[in-house]
C-alpha cells in the first residue's frame, strides 16, 4: 500500500515538473526574451552589445550541445535529425546576434569617432531599428530550437526506467 502511493505521488510530481520544465519554463523564457527584445528596440542610441554578446555566448553553446546530441545518439534517424533542426535554429540565431552586435558597435563607434550628435532621427533610430530586426530574428529562431530541444530531451526522458524506479528499488532494500 505504501508503495502504491509513493509510485502515484512520484507519478503526479513527475507530470507536474515536466508540465513546468516543457511548458511554464519556456514560457518564462519567451517572456524574458522579449523584455531584451523590447529594450534593445527602445535604446537604440545606447550600448546594448552586453545583451547580444551573452545572448550569442547561450545560443552558440546550444547550438554546440545540440549537434553534439545529434551525433551522438544512435536511436531513430528522426531524432538525430531534429537535435540537428535544434542545433541549425541556435546557430542561425547566433550569427544573427553576432550581426547585430557588429552592427551596433560600428555605430558607437560612428556616433564616438566624429562626435555626430543627434540632430537626424535617421542617425538614431535606422541602425536601432536593424540591430533590433536582427535580435528579433534571432529571438524567434532561438526559440524554435529550444522547443525542439525541450520537447526532445523530455520526450527521451523515461525510455529507461532508472530513473523512475529508484523509489521501488530503494524500498527493497
Amino acid at each position: 500500500m505504501l508503495k502504491n502511493f509513493l509510485q502515484k505521488t512520484w507519478r503526479t510530481w513527475i507530470k507536474s515538473t515536466q508540465f513546468i520544465c516543457v511548458h511554464l519554463c519556456v514560457v518564462l523564457v519567451f517572456a524574458v526574451g522579449l523584455y531584451f527584445t523590447a529594450t534593445i528596440f527602445i535604446n537604440f542610441n545606447k550600448d546594448t552589445t552586453g545583451i547580444t554578446n551573452t545572448a550569442f555566448a547561450i545560443v552558440a553553446s546550444l547550438a554546440a550541445l545540440s549537434f553534439s546530441c545529434g551525433r551522438a545518439i544512435k536511436d531513430t534517424p528522426e531524432d538525430k535529425d531534429r537535435f540537428a533542426y535544434a542545433g541549425e535554429r541556435h546557430l542561425h540565431a547566433a550569427i544573427m546576434m553576432i550581426m547585430a552586435s557588429i552592427l551596433k558597435y560600428a555605430y558607437l563607434f560612428f556616433i564616438e569617432k566624429h562626435s555626430i550628435s543627434s540632430n537626424h532621427w535617421y542617425i538614431d533610430v535606422l541602425p536601432g531599428l536593424f540591430v533590433g530586426f536582427f535580435f528579433f530574428i534571432a529571438f524567434i529562431s532561438a526559440m524554435t530550437g529550444l522547443l525542439v530541444l525541450n520537447e526532445l530531451l523530455w520526450s527521451r526522458f523515461n525510455r529507461y526506467p532508472d530513473f523512475f524506479d529508484f523509489l521501488t528499488r530503494s524500498l527493497k532494500h
